[in-house]
């Protein structure tokens, strides 16, 4: 997998943030959420980063206006310093993921029925694919190769939750060394099956 300096540099310091065997990515319950916020966590619990939606949308904004091109979260540390930003083009069904200086560091294509997503490097090239079951509840994500590296889960985020809000939460399982690029971007996978799933913006 080919790297540009500035990518290297921004990954070699995101990764530390994701070098785990799982991670969870919660959105937290809010009943009437103006943006979309994803929270990162480790196997403890422990919060990693956050990724929240840049523009905040008034209520009746979400219902009178029609939805923009393209939706910006930015995913910063627990302090609030930037690590990566999260574009995602709805026409074009692609996620572009830039480091804080603009240089795209990889992006997350979005497959025509929703199930099958593809994980880029910055170069264009593929070095994951992500499929989804029928009930679009588990997702495998694969290397270039076709072997497995990890599982998406989307599990229960309570009964409250599931009763007055679109909160979901999603587990991330590593089945093995996988190099710090491809975790990263497999870390984000689950933000973008929300984003095109269910539209919580």
């Amino acid at each position: 997998m080919r790297h540009g300096p500035a990518a290297c540099c921004i990954l070699r310091n995101v990764h530390d943030h994701f070098d785990f065997q799982a991670l969870w990515v919660i959105q937290p319950g809010h009943l009437q959420p103006d943006r979309a916020r994803y929270d990162i966590f480790d196997p403890d619990r422990k919060l990693l980063a956050s990724a929240t939606q840049v523009e905040r949308r008034s209520r009746f904004n979400r219902v009178s206006r029609p939805m923009p091109d393209m939706s910006v979260l930015e995913l910063t540390t627990p302090d609030g310093d930037p690590l990566l930003s999260i574009i995602r083009q709805h026409a074009e069904w692609v996620t572009e993921i830039q480091d804080p200086a603009g240089v795209v560091v990889g992006r997350i294509r979005t497959g025509d029925t929703r199930r099958n997503y593809t994980i880029l490097d910055e170069t264009g090239q593929t070095v994951g694919k992500v499929t989804g079951d029928l009930g679009l509840k588990k997702f495998v994500v694969a290397d270039s190769g076709g072997g497995r590296i990890a599982q998406v889960r989307k599990t229960r985020a309570g009964l409250f939750k599931e009763m007055l809000t679109s909160n979901d939460h999603y587990k991330i399982e590593f089945t093995g060394p996988v190099p710090a690029a491809v975790r990263t971007l497999t870390a984000l996978v689950p933000i973008v099956l929300d984003l095109t799933l269910y539209e919580p913006e």
